[in-house]
């Protein structure tokens, strides 16, 4: 028998075994599991057990939200949006709010973005990144940010 005789033979038995093993345990009656023993002390009868076709499917009557969102302004919260209760900067000046140095990551978050080595933010090259600095690199030159 060759090699390629070998493969076929492998790869048809593989589903009928599987279709073969699918319909004996389909065809398998299993009795019940626990004994009359068992069922004295729990107090347990299979009678009482429904069928599954005998159940009744549950109704919903109401997806209404547990938490009342229209009431913010009542529980302390503002209701004024935080964008609108603190403006922009007006400077164009870059500022580093995080900067993370790990043995094999460095990453800062400038201006709200999180930036890499490498990464470029608005014409500027992030050149390097260190604890407590990062160095921009552009047409104008090299500059180092610190963090605030």
């Amino acid at each position: 028998m060759n090699e390629n005789n070998k493969i076929i033979i492998f790869l048809v038995f593989i589903p009928v075994a599987a279709v073969t093993i699918i319909l004996i345990s389909a065809m398998a009656k299993f009795a019940p599991s626990f004994s009359p023993i068992e069922q004295k002390v729990f107090n347990f009868t299979y009678g009482r057990v429904p069928d599954i076709s005998e159940r009744r499917p549950l109704s919903v009557s109401s997806t209404r939200n547990p938490i009342d969102l229209r009431r913010g302004g009542e529980q302390g919260f503002p209701k004024t949006a935080l964008a609108e209760m603190v403006p922009p900067p007006e400077t164009t000046e870059k500022r580093v709010s995080f900067i993370l140095v790990n043995h094999k990551k460095r990453l800062a978050i400038i201006d709200g973005k999180f930036v890499h080595e490498g990464d470029v933010i608005d014409k500027h090259k992030i050149a390097k990144i260190e604890k407590d600095k990062v160095l921009l690199k552009g047409k104008e030159g090299e500059r180092w940010l610190k963090m605030d």
